[in-house]
């Protein structure tokens, strides 16, 4: 099952040019040319430094931990990088992603170039705009866009004035549902490099209301429990998890992973079942899951991993997470 986030379509626009943190549960509109601001949105420039601070271009090499590794003049450097210094980007929370992050770690083979403010001697970074370098935020308008699914994480965004390939994978954790192969009526946000080359980072899709009228939906997994547990094997776009119960096995597909996979890593893992699953002992396969391969960064009230059995949302507010530990469980 999934859970549904009205939003309206001033609110797609917002998060599309980066300032959206939450629009609520406010009825979205269906016209579509609202989009347009999004693709025709200038490249950002940055800000004019204060006098300690110069701007230098750079080739960016990855980010990670809040960690920014580039070249600058043939040398590499590594300096801390908050996320909120990224330039036109929306603010971060657990479980969302930053285009700017998006950007820098894309895996399309994009040299990513960026604008940085730094102190002389190159040790700080004030602002990092990697964001109206290298191409656009961008959504789709001018018609009806379909999207079709073409394995596994794969699918492909059509509308009269183009088609996109992406990758549902690139969408935040709570969006990552299990799509049909084929859905009517889409409008998807993203950033577009300047070859055209597309990273996703929202879906919504259409629906109608009792009156008739259209909504774009935001379609969430919150609804789902999410269990821990380490890998045990990785097989062919599959892999093999022991729920911290020490006895229940899941087999569950792979495309839906939010980083690398390695035997003996500690997991957290949505799946379309019962929380009766722990402690079942069973042994089963599953069509669909999603997981996360640092369970902590979606726990910002720090519980022990060893000592957890599964965490599933309030039912009264998907935005608060309620966690099972194993001693809470009758045996």
């Amino acid at each position: 099952m999934k859970q549904k986030k009205f939003m309206t379509f001033s609110c797609i626009v917002f998060s599309a040019v980066i300032f959206l943190t939450s629009c609520g549960e406010n009825k979205p509109q269906s016209d579509l040319s609202a989009v347009d601001s999004v693709s025709n949105m200038p490249e950002s420039t940055v800000s004019k430094p204060s006098s300690e601070f110069e701007n230098i271009t750079v080739e960016t090499e990855k980010y990670e931990n809040e960690q920014l590794t580039f070249t600058y003049e043939g040398k590499s450097y590594t300096l801390p990088l908050s996320r909120d210094n990224f330039k036109d980007d929306i603010v971060y929370y657990p479980g969302s992603k930053l285009h700017s992050e998006q950007i820098i770690n894309n895996k399309l083979g994009e040299k990513v170039t960026a604008v940085l403010t730094v102190d002389d001697g190159i040790t700080k970074i004030k602002l990092c705009d990697v964001i109206g370098q290298n191409g656009k935020v961008f959504s789709n308008s001018g018609g009806i866009c379909t999207m079709t699914r073409t394995g596994g994480s794969a699918c492909e965004f059509t509308d009269p004035q183009r088609t996109l390939k992406a990758d549902l994978n690139d969408l935040i954790v709570y969006q990552k549902i299990n799509y049909p192969d084929e859905v009517d009526d889409v409008v998807y946000v993203g950033y577009l490099f300047k070859d055209n080359n597309f990273i996703l980072n929202q879906l919504y899709v259409a629906e109608y209301d009792e009156n008739g009228e259209k909504n774009y939906e935001e379609q969430l997994n919150r609804d789902l429990p999410s269990f821990f547990g380490t890998v045990q094997t990785i097989g062919d776009n599959t892999a093999e998890i022991k729920l911290t119960d020490g006895k229940t096995v899941c087999t569950v597909p792979t495309y839906y992973c939010d980083g690398e996979l390695s035997e003996g890593l500690e997991v957290m893992v949505i799946l379309d079942c019962s929380t009766d699953l722990f402690g079942s002992g069973k042994s089963e396969s599953f069509d669909y899951a999603v997981i996360c391969t640092d369970p902590a960064e979606y726990d910002p009230s720090g519980h022990e991993f060893g000592n957890l059995a599964y965490v599933k949302a309030d039912s009264n507010n998907l935005g608060r997470f309620i966690y099972t530990e194993i001693g809470d469980i009758e045996k």
